[in-house]
C-alpha cells in the first residue's frame, strides 16, 4: 500500500469536498479565520479598556468603544459556533457519501481482487477509517487540518505581537517552542511504534470478548467447561492492553514533565523581561496586558499545533487505506461486442488449454490448472467430483467469469467469451454457492434479487415449490412480503441450514438462466433430503446446461457425465457405470461412501 504525505491526504479531501459539497470548504475557511482572530481580539480588548482608563476617556466614549467591541465579540463567537456546527453536519454527511462510494467500489472490483487476503484486510481498515464516528480517520483529518490552520494563523498573529515587544525575546520563545516540538514529535513516534502492538492486543481482546458474548457458543462453553479458560484468555488480553497503556503512560508523564519544565523556563523568563520593561516605562499598562496574554497564548498554540500534527499523522494511515482501496482496478463489465441473445441456448462451453494460478498466497503463487481442456456440451448434466483442493470450485469460478485464465481461452458455442460483456455473461448462470447470502429484506426481494414491486409472485412461489419450501412457508404463514432474518424485524423469518440451501436453490430457479451451477448445494441436508433435491433438479434442469459439485456422490446418479479432478487435472471422465467399471478413484470414493450407508443400515437391523 502506498503511503502518501499528509499534504497529499489533505488535498484528497479538499478535492472530495470541492466536488461533492463545496460548502464544507467555505465553512471550514470561515472557521479558520474566526478561530484565529477571536483569541487575538480577546487579548486586545483588555488593552483597549486600560488605555481608555489611562486617558481618562469620557464615560460615553468608553461605553461606546467597549460596547462595540463586546457586540463584535459576541457576533464573531456566534458565527464561529455556527460555522463549526454547519461544517460538522456537512462533512459527516459527506462521510456517509464516502461510505457509499466505498460500498459501490466494492461492487465494481474484480472478484479475484475482492477475494485477496490483503484486500479483505484493506476493506475492513477502510470501514474503520470511515465509519468510526468522530474518531475515524475522515473526521480526524478534517479536524486536524482545520485545527492546524487555526493554530498556525494564531501563532503568526501572536508572533507579530511578541516581535514588537522584542525580537530577541521572541527568538528565545520560538527556540524553546521548537525544542518542545522536537520532544513532542519523539513522543508521537513512540506512540506510533506501539500502534501495531496495540492493534494486535485489541484484536485479541475483541475476539475473546465476541466469543464470550456469542449466544451460538453458549452450548460449547457449558458442555466443554470453557468458562475458566475464556476468563483467563480475557485477563491475558486485558493484561496485554494494560501493559501497553502503562508504557504509554510512563512516556506521557516523562514528556509532560519536559514540557512543563520548558514552559516554566519560557514563561518565567518572558514575564521577568516584561515586568522589567514595564517598570522601566518602556511598556504601558495596556501593552503589559496585551503582551502577557500573547505570551500565555503563544505557548498554548505551539502545543496545539503539535497536537494537530499528531492527529493528522494518525489519520493519514486510514486515509491511505481509503485511497488505496478506491484506486484498486475495477472489473470491466461492458467491454465486448457480442450478445448472448444471439447465440443458441442452452450453450456449449469449452475450456481450451486453460491455466490458472492464485497469486501472492502465503506459499507464493499456487497453480491450480496447467493445461485444462474440457467441453461442457449443450444441455448436459455434468458432475464435478474430487478431493478438497482438487480445483472444483476454481473451475466453476472460471466458468462463471469471476476468474480470468492466466493462459488459454474459454469459448461459448465456439466464440471466445471475452467477446461478450461481463454483464451479459453473468446472465447465463443461475448459481448456488456453498456460502449462503440471505439479506434482511423480504422473501420476494431475496428470491428475485430485485425491488419488491418487481417481484413476480407466481414465479416466486413456483420456484419455492420446486425447491421444496412452498408448503413449509404457507404452513407457517410466510408470504412474499415477510422479512427474512431478525436483523431488521423481530418477527423476521429464520431458516434452518437445510432450508437456507433450499431457498438459494429457489433463487436460482427463479432466475431461470440457461446454465445451472450448484456448488455443494446440499451440504446441509441429510441424505434423504439431498436425494429428493437432486431428483427435483433432475426434472427442473431439463433443457439447461448443468454443472454439479458435490463431495457426496448423490448428484452423479443422474449426471450425463462425471469429471474427476485430481491436482488440477482431469483424472477420470465418463458415466457412473463407466467409471465404476474402470475401478479408479471415483469407484473407490463411491464404494467408501456406500459402505457407510450399508453399515448404518446393518446397525439398525
Amino acid at each position: 500500500m502506498k503511503h502518501n504525505s499528509v499534504i497529499s491526504d489533505i488535498w484528497f479531501y479538499i478535492r472530495l469536498f470541492r466536488k461533492n459539497e463545496p460548502l464544507v470548504l467555505v465553512l471550514g475557511g470561515a472557521e479558520i479565520v474566526l478561530g484565529a482572530f477571536l483569541p487575538f481580539f480577546m487579548i486586545y480588548l483588555p488593552k483597549v479598556a486600560i488605555d481608555l482608563v489611562e486617558r481618562r476617556a469620557p464615560a460615553g466614549q468608553a461605553l461606546l468603544v467597549l460596547g462595540g467591541f463586546g457586540i463584535l465579540a459576541m457576533l464573531a463567537s456566534g458565527m464561529y459556533k455556527g460555522v463549526q456546527a454547519g461544517k460538522y453536519n456537512l462533512y459527516n454527511t459527506q462521510r456517509t457519501n464516502l461510505m457509499g462510494m466505498f460500498f459501490l467500489k466494492s461492487l465494481r472490483l474484480r472478484y479475484a481482487d475482492q477475494e485477496s487476503g490483503e484486500n479483505k484486510k484493506l476493506h475492513w481498515k477502510v470501514y474503520d477509517a470511515i465509519w468510526g464516528g468522530d474518531w475515524c480517520a475522515v473526521s480526524q483529518m478534517v479536524r486536524g487540518t482545520i485545527d492546524l490552520c487555526v493554530n498556525g494563523l494564531r501563532f503568526i498573529l501572536y508572533s507579530t505581537v511578541l516581535a514588537c515587544l522584542s525580537v530577541p525575546v521572541f527568538a528565545a520563545l520560538l527556540a524553546l517552542a521548537l525544542i518542545n516540538y522536537g520532544f513532542h514529535m519523539r513522543h508521537i513516534r513512540y506512540e506510533e511504534s506501539l500502534r501495531e502492538q496495540r492493534a494486535v492486543a485489541q484484536k485479541h481482546f475483541q475476539c475473546v470478548e465476541n466469543a464470550m458474548g456469542n449466544v451460538n457458543g453458549a452450548k460449547d462453553i457449558r458442555i466443554y467447561g470453557m468458562r475458566e479458560w475464556m476468563i483467563s484468555l480475557r485477563d491475558q488480553t486485558i493484561g496485554e492492553l494494560r501493559k501497553l497503556a502503562e508504557l504509554s503512560k510512563k512516556k506521557d508523564a516523562l514528556y509532560e514533565r519536559i514540557g512543563f519544565a520548558l514552559g516554566a523556563v519560557r514563561n518565567l523568563g518572558a514575564y521577568t523581561y516584561l515586568l522589567y520593561q514595564t517598570q522601566a516605562g518602556s511598556v504601558s499598562a495596556g501593552e503589559f496586558v496585551l503582551y502577557f496574554g500573547a505570551i500565555t497564548g503563544f505557548s498554548g498554540f505551539v502545543n496545539d499545533i503539535m497536537s494537530s500534527l499528531a492527529i493528522l499523522r494518525g489519520a493519514a494511515n486510514g486515509t491511505d487505506c481509503i485511497r488505496a482501496y478506491l484506486d484498486l482496478p475495477e472489473e470491466n463489465r461492458k467491454s465486448g461486442n457480442g450478445h448472448v441473445a444471439s447465440i443458441a441456448l442452452p450453450p456449449e462451453i469449452t475450456f481450451r488449454h486453460v491455466g490458472f494460478s492464485y497469486k501472492n498466497t502465503e506459499e507464493g503463487d499456487k497453480t491450480v490448472f496447467w493445461d485444462l481442456n474440457l467441453t461442457i456440451r449443450a444441455g448436459e448434466k455434468l458432475a464435478l467430483v474430487g478431493a478438497n483442493g482438487a480445483g472444483k470450485t476454481t473451475l466453476v469460478k472460471l466458468l462463471c467469469g469471476m476468474y480470468e485464465p492466466d493462459e488459454g481461452q474459454i469459448f461459448i458455442n465456439g466464440i471466445d467469451r471475452n467477446e461478450f460483456p461481463k454483464e451479459e455473461w453473468y446472465r447465463l448462470f443461475s448459481i448456488v454457492f456453498q456460502e449462503t447470502l440471505i439479506l434482511p429484506f423480504t422473501v420476494g426481494e431475496n428470491l428475485a434479487v430485485d425491488r419488491a414491486e418487481r417481484v413476480d409472485e407466481e414465479r416466486a412461489w413456483r420456484a419455492l415449490g420446486q425447491a421444496g419450501l412452498k408448503q413449509t412457508f404457507q404452513r407457517q404463514g410466510i408470504h412474499m412480503r415477510s422479512y427474512m432474518t431478525k436483523t431488521m424485524m423481530e418477527d423476521g423469518v429464520e431458516l434452518s441450514g437445510g432450508q437456507k440451501q433450499r431457498f438459494l436453490l429457489a433463487r436460482a430457479l427463479y432466475k431461470n438462466a440457461p446454465v445451472m451451477v450448484l456448488d455443494e448445494p446440499t451440504a446441509a441436508l441429510d441424505p434423504i433430503a439431498e436425494s429428493e433435491v437432486y431428483e427435483q433438479y433432475n426434472r427442473y434442469t431439463q433443457g439447461r446446461t448443468s454443472v454439479f459439485i458435490s463431495h457426496r456422490l448423490a448428484s452423479t446418479k443422474f449426471s450425463d457425465r462425471i469429471i474427476v479432478l485430481d491436482g488440477g487435472e482431469i483424472a477420470e471422465m465418463g458415466t457412473h457405470e463407466e467409471l465404476m467399471r474402470a475401478g479408479g478413484d471415483y469407484a473407490r470414493m463411491f464404494e467408501v461412501q456406500s459402505s457407510y450407508y450399508r453399515r448404518g443400515e446393518g446397525a439398525e437391523t
